[in-house]
């Protein structure tokens, strides 16, 4: 499984987590997990595919 696939994956199950949290969960679980799904992305973002690399 390539990087981009496991970080796809990733971003989905955090974005998830956030979305079902209960009303009782408290802030700071939820701002952790925020900056859990912020990092993911940003390291989604910065990655390159082979093809963008050729394609240069």
């Amino acid at each position: 499984m390539s990087r981009r696939t496991e970080l796809e994956k990733e971003i989905e199950i955090a974005q998830k987590r956030l979305d079902n949290a209960s009303e009782d969960t408290p802030r700071d679980v939820k701002d952790a997990w925020e900056k859990e799904l912020n990092s993911l992305s940003v390291e989604l973002n910065n990655l390159y595919d082979d093809d963008e690399l050729e394609d240069s």
